[in-house]
């Protein structure tokens, strides 16, 4: 038959009790049409399906498909990894991972053509492709539920703890039966969802945050996300609290293409201002006391990056439109572009060097209070300058602007064979203004260098290092060049 035929080589029975064990005696994935071949493909299963599996090539397989829309499959001895049994999209020529669920889930082939060689590649009319390919699955069960335990410092925000409580493949109907079900895993468990919940405690910043999402809800190309959160921030020049939640829904238009439509409430208390001697800020002393806020946004990505932490080539563009009601009253625009380049490589692929270039433009209304300002300066906007600190003044305190315009280009590099230190050069350069019209030449830039280490015991996310140097500066912006980013998960 057409398709890609899964065959049952371990000989293991169904276990009718436990989704997570289970593997199904046949499968079958058919492409949705010859002229496509898998480029769209269907995994046509058991409802019991394998909790995790690799689907590994026979070694003496070619896989032959058209290229009329530049699609690829990695041939030969090829690996995709099966995980988690979470609906999601893959890159079949990087060896994403991509999961398997009961019958109807889609896998998602990427128009991108493969590096290298692409000789076990043929142009071929529909009618001449072969539409069956042997695969051996490899079946290791998957672990989607993680307690985490992390301790973090930046230079940002202070020293934060965290202890997360994350299940990948939540199933919210699936109630527990008997304490049995509790103990084996089986409750809770089994469509796909996600939940987390968060406590974050910290010497500046607390946060605490209960979220569910699911990325096929109802059955459709549709996400559903849920979160409520408590959230409380000490800044140098108030002290911000936020007690509320946010829903969004969102739609995957292609692999890298999607778009969220979203709301967000919230209770918003500011206390415990600065005082100068001239008093307090006007636009800190506007927003005091209890302030309600309601935003209804629309925004639309794309996505093409290969890492969001340490990304070596693609892009990332986001642009969204959000109107907040309440309180006050106002618009908010945003768009950011990020495009990275990978200059040079080992043969092997690894040792990149990365030219990475970014750009951020963001609006708000005249209304806009101070806890929805932009700022600038810190780990995140202009390194070399303080966090807050090269930002609009009043009386001599941060309070912020309505318009923020950054840009930044990096040139990252390998240090060890490994890849796991890198160091980077980089120029950052940007202004936030009172509001769009009032711009007075105060444009900042510094440049500076930095590291960023690799540790997998300590999360993906790398540790930073960054030193940065103000060639350009307004009086009044405070500045720092030692910044920092560390943290620890177990």
């Amino acid at each position: 038959p057409p398709g890609w035929v899964f065959p049952n080589p371990l000989g293991r029975k169904p276990d009718q009790g436990n989704t997570a064990s289970v593997i199904p005696a046949v499968g079958t994935i058919s492409a949705g049409s010859e002229s496509q071949a898998v480029r769209n493909a269907v995994y046509d299963a058991p409802p019991n399906a394998p909790a995790s599996a690799t689907l590994t090539a026979n070694e003496s397989t070619d896989v032959v498909i058209p290229s009329t829309s530049g699609a690829n499959v990695v041939g030969g001895a090829g690996q995709v990894n099966v995980s988690d049994m979470t609906d999601r999209s893959f890159d079949a020529a990087r060896g994403e991972s991509q999961t398997i669920s009961p019958p109807g889930s889609r896998l998602v082939f990427s128009d991108r053509p493969l590096p290298g060689d692409a000789s076990v590649f043929s142009d071929r009319p529909p009618d001449e492709i072969p539409l069956e390919l042997p695969l051996e699955p490899l079946v290791e069960e998957a672990r989607t539920g993680r307690l985490l335990f992390s301790v973090g410092v930046n230079s940002d925000a202070g020293v934060m703890g965290s202890a997360i409580i994350e299940e990948q493949n939540f199933d919210w109907t699936r109630w527990p039966r008997s304490w049995r079900d509790i103990v084996e895993g089986k409750a809770w468990r089994g469509a796909g969802q996600r939940f987390r919940l968060e406590a974050v405690p910290g010497s500046r910043v607390h946060r605490y945050m209960i979220s569910f999402s699911d990325p096929y809800f109802m059955n459709r190309n549709v996400t559903f996300g849920l979160s409520g959160f408590y959230y409380r921030r000490d800044y140098y020049e108030y002290l911000e609290e936020r007690v509320g939640g946010r829903v969004v829904f969102g739609y995957q238009f292609t692999h890298d293409l999607s778009g969220t439509i979203a709301y967000r409430g919230s209770d918003i208390q500011i206390s415990d201002p600065i005082s100068t001697p001239w008093g307090i800020p006007p636009t800190i002393e506007a927003a005091l006391g209890t302030n309600i806020l309601h935003g209804f946004e629309i925004a639309l990505t794309h996505d093409t990056r290969d890492n969001s932490f340490l990304p070596t080539e693609g892009h990332f563009f986001q642009i969204a439109f959000e109107q907040v009601v309440g309180t006050y009253d106002y618009p908010r625009v945003e768009l950011d572009y990020r495009r990275y380049f990978a200059l040079r490589q080992r043969p092997d692929g690894s040792g990149r060097h990365v030219l990475g270039l970014a750009s951020r433009f963001a609006v708000t209304g005249d209304d806009t209070p101070v806890y929805d300002h932009y700022f600038a300066g810190g780990t995140s906007s202009l390194r070399g300058f303080d966090y807050r600190g090269a930002s609009p003044r009043e009386y001599g305190i941060a309070v912020g602007g309505h318009c923020l315009v950054l840009a930044s280009a990096e040139y990252m590099f390998p240090i060890t064979a490994d890849d796991m230190v890198r160091g980077l050069i980089f120029c950052d350069t940007g202004t936030v203004e009172p509001t769009i019209d009032s711009w007075d030449q105060r444009y900042r830039v510094s440049l500076g260098f930095g590291l960023r280490l690799v540790i997998p015991a300590m999360g993906p996310a790398p540790i930073a290092f960054d030193f940065g140097f103000p060639v350009s500066e307004e009086p009044g912006d405070e500045n720092r060049v030692f910044n920092f980013f560390i943290g620890f998960l177990r």
